[in-house]
């Protein structure tokens, strides 16, 4: 339990996230942004800049993503 379950969350919230998607459901922009914080939170206890890095690059465009899928929404495109 070296890191404390944070690998094994932030991998069924990534899987979530892709099978949500997948669906055309933006649930899986909140679950990928979920899912990265967890790998954000592994990083910095296994002392990995780059996943750190990473992630919260992944935590911003899941962001943008939330953001133009709620523009297309409201544009009905």
């Amino acid at each position: 339990m070296k890191y404390y379950g944070l690998d094994w969350i932030g991998t069924i919230l990534g899987l979530a996230s892709i099978h949500y998607l997948g669906r055309k459901n933006k649930t899986g922009f909140i679950l990928r942004i979920a899912a990265s914080a967890f790998w954000v939170a592994f990083g910095i206890i296994a002392e990995t800049p780059a996943g750190i890095v990473a992630n919260l690059a992944v935590i911003l465009l899941s962001f943008r993503g939330l953001q133009q899928w709620r523009v297309s929404e409201k544009t009905g495109q």
